[in-house]
């Protein structure tokens, strides 16, 4: 049986909407929802009784997707129809939205989870964690006028975590590209319509990190004060330099690595794919559709040959979507994991060489970008 999109308040079950919204995405930490209903005039009919800031939970059959607040509400009516359109968020949207006040505002050894906990729970988020969050922080405190979110997105880069809602009004904490589909998306076959975005503009010829240390017996003046490192990004023909100060002392390999670790992460963010299925799950068609719902942070075999794309790639958006003409659908955004990539370690573990330090691998890798540019340039050589 087809899933029913359900808006529940204080146990009202509210259904039968004729345009649904439902969008998650790995890079906001709250969910969004939107739903319209509109049919014809009814003398004396009045408009639901739903009201802005109140709680609710959206349902997918029989899944919870979310929980948080009404942000909007809108009415309205004509000679002969009337309806109403409700937005909102999850419970964790707040924490976007408000200020971090906390006595004390500073934390000694406390583990990203702990801090996250500490952040969302006035405002009623439950934390959790997906695996290992990595070792304590030594401390963390806050900055005057930052959101909660600002303050736990500071926390989260220095151990390579994301925060995602959980679909049920809290946060989990995850590294990206950790679970696996039960699906796969394939050009004719449960694909219904497939986009690909590929943009160099945010792509730079040469990386140059500049940086200090402090000194040492065998390492100080101009080697100290000067730490420089390189790459180059030999997809960018053209001369692109970016410059980048480092937010932490270490040697040239530190600088290097952290030079390849932003060539690599913004050659992946270059290319994005959406993809849009019918039904809500991963699993079969129709109105005969089973198995779990499509999820954010799960590695997805992708088969496009218009595209030229067949590869595995990471779902970092999803959204449900129901309305007259389409019926209902699911649009999935889709990328190279490797655009989470989390930044290099900052302490210093090279010899001072200059050949070591970080944790990005070094060598030289194809992106997905790269190879689609090399093709379509071979093609164009045999046009000719």
């Amino acid at each position: 049986m087809a899933d029913d999109i359900t808006l529940r308040i204080d146990g009202v079950d509210w259904t039968y909407w004729t345009s649904v919204q439902v969008s998650r995405q790995m890079d906001a930490i709250a969910g969004t929802f939107s739903l319209s209903l509109a049919d014809k005039w009814v003398n004396g009919a009045q408009a639901l009784p739903i009201a802005a800031g109140m709680a609710c939970q959206i349902l997918i059959g029989g899944d919870q997707v979310m929980d948080g607040y009404i942000d909007q509400v809108r009415p309205s009516f004509s000679a002969t129809a009337h309806g109403i359109s409700i937005t909102g968020r999850d419970k964790s949207a707040d924490l976007v939205d408000c200020a971090a006040i906390h006595s004390p505002g500073q934390w000694l050894d406390c583990t990203v989870l702990q801090l996250a906990q500490a952040l969302a729970g006035p405002f009623g988020v439950s934390v959790t964690a997906e695996g290992d969050v990595g070792a304590p922080l030594a401390s963390f405190k806050l900055e005057e006028g930052e959101t909660a979110f600002e303050a736990l997105d500071r926390a989260l880069r220095q151990r390579g975590l994301m925060a995602c809602p959980d679909g049920r009004g809290g946060i989990v904490l995850l590294k990206a590209g950790a679970d696996t589909a039960g699906g796969s998306l394939r050009q004719g076959g449960n694909i219904l319509a497939a986009e690909g975005q590929f943009d160099m503009a945010d792509r730079f010829s040469d990386y140059i990190v500049k940086g200090q240390k402090p000194g040492t017996d065998t390492a100080w003046g101009k080697a100290a004060c000067a730490v420089r490192g390189e790459y180059r990004d030999q997809a960018v023909r053209r001369y692109r330099p970016m410059l980048i100060r480092a937010e932490q002392s270490g040697d040239a390999g530190n600088a290097r690595q952290r030079a390849a670790w932003e060539c690599s992460v913004r050659a992946a963010r270059a290319v994005t794919v959406t993809a849009t299925v019918q039904g809500f799950r991963q699993q079969g068609a129709g109105r005969e559709q089973s198995g779990p719902l499509w999820q954010l942070n799960q590695m997805v075999d992708v088969d496009l040959p218009y595209l030229r794309i067949s590869q595995r790639l990471l779902v970092t958006g999803v959204e449900f979507r129901r309305d007259a003409g389409s019926g209902s659908t699911t649009r999935l955004t889709l990328r190279d994991p490797a655009a989470f990539a989390p930044e290099p370690g900052k302490k210093e573990t090279s010899d001072g060489s200059g050949k070591g330090g970080g944790n990005v691998r070094m060598e030289k890798e194809v992106d997905l970008q790269t190879r689609l540019s090399e093709e379509a340039a071979a093609r164009q050589k045999a046009i000719k």
